[in-house]
Order: structure tokens, then C-alpha cells, then sequence
């Protein structure tokens, strides 16, 4: 009895091993089958309007990376930046979706130009006490003789929305984490996340550092 008790646990062993494995693997093939799918549910009947392209798993994603590439060699030249500077004047016409373009690009560039202010990712106790976020050092600001720290609380998995915080310097933890790994975070929904992260004592002001 005791030899067909270890048979079938190994084969339970063996099965939850396989099982495992093969789940990751189908979810995976699953999710990159449906994005591609939408992508092309997106992008293939605006484009076939213009020229008539076949409706290839993953041809909508690859149009969509030439269109954002050929996006970026416009924006490097002059022609370019007249172009989106009208698209850009354009926008401002339209009360609403200004605000959603600006803020949406502005989001943007404050999480992946290495140029902007958020160069420091810290911990902040939100939503409550006790629970600590990542957000982002946007700015300081001095609030009744008592300095704050003005900072972004970005939301997961989509960083473009989140919320904005006036936090005491003294309640706010500095840690080792860049924003880009701290990005990573929140892309992933905590999944891809640092083993260790460590503590830093307060940093100099960003006024001293951008002096």
C-alpha cells in the first residue's frame, strides 16, 4: 500500500509540476494572442480606409511601432515640430481634451525624460496609515513655514493616473529605487519588484540640486 501511496503522489507531484508550467505558458501565448488581435481591431479598419492591408496577427502592431517611430523622426526635425506645434494649438481649441492631452503628456515625459523633476522615488503612507505607495518627488513647497514635498502617487498598471500629495519632508521615506524601476512596478502590478529596498536618509533639496 505504501508503494502505490508514493506512486500516486509522484504522479500528483509530476501532474502540479506540469501544470505549472503549462499555464504560465498558455495565459502567456493567450494575452499576446488577444493584443494583437485588438491592435489589429484598432488600427486595421482605420487603415484599410487608405490601403488594403490583410488582417495578420500582429501586422496592426507593427504598423503602429513604424507609425510611433516615424512619430519620433518628425518631432526631431523642423517640419515636424510645425506640425505638432499646429497639432498641439489645435488642441488647446478644444476645452476638455486639452486637459487630457496635456496632462496625459505631461505625465508622460515626468515619468521617462531623465530631463523632468521626477528624479527621486520614495514611499509615502497612502491610502491610510500604515500602507505605504510609491510616488515620485515632483516639487517642494513651503506650506505655513513647514516644508512639503508635492508628490505623485501614480496608479497601477496605468502610471498616467494617480493622485498628487503634499507631504511633510519628515514623513516621507527616501529609498534607493530609481524611477524606473519603480515604474517597473507599476507596469507589472507588483509582480516585477526589487528583492531588497533600502532606506536613504533625506537627500538635498531639489532647488539645491538644480542649482
Amino acid at each position: 500500500m505504501s508503494h502505490k501511496r508514493t506512486f500516486w503522489i509522484n504522479l500528483r507531484d509530476i501532474f502540479l509540476t506540469g501544470l505549472f508550467i503549462f499555464i504560465p505558458i498558455v495565459i502567456t501565448i493567450w494575452l499576446v494572442f488577444w493584443l494583437l488581435g485588438f491592435v489589429n481591431d484598432l488600427i486595421l479598419p482605420v487603415l484599410n480606409n487608405f490601403v488594403p492591408i490583410p488582417n495578420i496577427p500582429g501586422i496592426g502592431l507593427l504598423v503602429t511601432i513604424i507609425f510611433i517611430f516615424i512619430i519620433g523622426l518628425l518631432a526631431q526635425n523642423y517640419f515636424g515640430k510645425k506640425i505638432l506645434e499646429f497639432w498641439d494649438s489645435l488642441i488647446d481649441k478644444i476645452p476638455l481634451v486639452r486637459s487630457v492631452y496635456h496632462a496625459t503628456r505631461q505625465m508622460m515625459e515626468n515619468l521617462f525624460d531623465r530631463k523632468t523633476k521626477f528624479r527621486k522615488t520614495v514611499l509615502v503612507d497612502f491610502p491610510r496609515k500604515g500602507t505605504l505607495s510609491i510616488g515620485f518627488v515632483a516639487n517642494e513647497v513651503n506650506i505655513e513655514d513647514k516644508e512639503y514635498y508635492v508628490i505623485y502617487v501614480p496608479t497601477a498598471p496605468n502610471p498616467t493616473s494617480g493622485y498628487t500629495l503634499f507631504v511633510k519632508k519628515d514623513e516621507v521615506i527616501h529609498t534607493d529605487m530609481s524611477v524606473e524601476e519603480a515604474t517597473r512596478i507599476i507596469l507589472s502590478g507588483g509582480i516585477v519588484t526589487k528583492q531588497f529596498i533600502r532606506i536613504k536618509k533625506e537627500t538635498p533639496s531639489l532647488t539645491e540640486n538644480n542649482s
